[in-house]
């Protein structure tokens, strides 16, 4: 009965909804692929562009980077992620207090999608042999969490 109890607390989100929890968080970016950003602080646009998921981490030690067309994001940067629909397409928004990083994936999925140019030619195409055709690579610093 206990389990049971357990599993009515485990959310399900279809959507829209809000993620508190960091390893939901990483389960939804880790294979976004190719993405439009939107980086807003107060409500405001401050910039924006395409770019690659390219790594997702969960640690105290790393920064949230957006630079050539690459994203490597820190979920602990950010407080919480809601996910949501804008105008027919999903977009999901990483939230700090006044600042938002909106992410809106491509719109063919990364895993129906050949890799693109800038895929490829990066690192000599080893992103694709070091980390899978469609997924960023993933790491956690609290490894004693999973038990």
């Amino acid at each position: 009965m206990q389990d049971r109890d357990h599993e009515s607390q485990l959310q399900c989100i279809v959507e829209e909804g809000i993620l508190l929890n960091r390893r939901d968080i990483v389960r939804v970016l880790r294979d976004l692929g190719l993405v439009r950003y939107v980086d807003m602080y107060d409500e405001r646009v401050r910039t924006s562009g395409d770019g690659y998921v390219t790594s997702v981490v969960a640690n105290y030690s790393s920064s949230t980077i957006i630079a050539n067309r690459r994203l490597y994001l820190n979920v602990n940067n950010f407080e919480y992620m809601r996910l949501g629909v804008d105008g027919g397409q999903t977009v999901f928004d990483l939230v700090n207090r006044n600042r938002t990083i909106r992410l809106i994936p491509a719109d063919t999925p990364v895993l129906e999608r050949p890799p693109a140019a800038h895929e490829e030619s990066f690192a000599g195409g080893r992103v694709t042999s070091l980390f899978g055709d469609s997924l960023a690579e993933v790491y956690f610093d609290d490894e004693e969490e999973e038990e």
